[in-house]
């Protein structure tokens, strides 16, 4: 009985040999079917210089190869038939690109003063007007302004010039770092680790600014490049203001 169910076993095989090829290749998953995968497995390493490597790998997490993403060496590692790593090879070329280069920013800093701290003081320009109400009932003078220009992410400082005697000036300015971004109104600049010095007179000393080592004003602000924002104001009977406009250089 064995030998006669061997022979029908042997005949089968041999009208339909499809069936065995079939049967031995669900036995073996560990190895794909080269027509599905795309062919034979490679392996291919991209140079990612603009974004991180782990970015473009979590693209493809919902796949099933081999990826390596190192932030070190800004590499990024591919094992996976020759389809998949045409993929990931276009999305390096497209998502791996450089930004557009950094906005030069122009820093505005004036100093308001009442007549009798800046009595050689000059009238509000048009862009301060309607910060005169912040000093009640006597009226603001400019005082001094300074400008700063600084690539955004850097760090500027300018010193002002000798002050007068009788007039409150800008001793020194430091700004750590900007960024441009979208406001209500326009471009936004957030400026990080402002930092003033004034000579207030009759103080004794100011002629040399760098004798004062703390800032008489620290801060960090965001302006609307159609705005200018008042910083600080200090004093009751003789108030002083620090206002910041900023500009986009494009």
């Amino acid at each position: 009985m064995k030998s006669i169910n061997a022979l029908l076993i042997l005949l089968l095989l041999a009208l339909f040999p499809h069936l065995y090829a079939q049967d031995a290749a669900k036995k073996d998953p560990t190895k794909p079917e080269p027509a599905k995968m795309g062919g034979e497995w490679e392996t291919k390493s991209f140079d990612v210089k603009y974004v991180d490597p782990e970015a473009i790998q979590a693209f493809f997490s919902g796949r099933s190869f081999v990826m390596q993403a190192s932030r070190e060496l800004h590499v990024l590692t591919v094992n996976g038939p020759p389809g998949f790593v045409k993929e990931v090879e276009d999305a390096v070329k497209r998502f791996d690109i450089p930004g557009p280069p950094p906005s030069d920013v122009q820093i505005i800093v004036y100093l308001l003063a009442t007549a009798a701290q800046a009595p050689t003081g000059a009238t509000l320009p048009k862009e301060l007007a309607g910060l005169a109400k912040e000093f009640g009932t006597q009226t603001p003078k400019l005082a001094d302004s300074q400008i700063l220009r600084v690539r955004e992410g850097d760090s500027g400082q300018v010193m002002g010039l000798e002050p007068k005697p009788e007039n409150a000036n800008l001793s020194r300015i430091y700004i750590q770092s900007t960024s441009v971004g979208p406001g209500k109104k326009g471009d936004l600049v957030s400026v990080y680790g402002l930092k003033v010095w004034l000579n207030i007179p009759p103080t004794p000393g100011t002629t040399n600014p760098q004798l004062k080592a703390e800032p008489d004003v620290s801060a960090d602000v965001d302006i609307d490049t159609s705005d200018a924002v008042m910083v600080s104001k200090t004093g009751v009977d003789k108030p002083v203001a620090v206002v910041v406009r900023a500009t986009v250089i494009k």
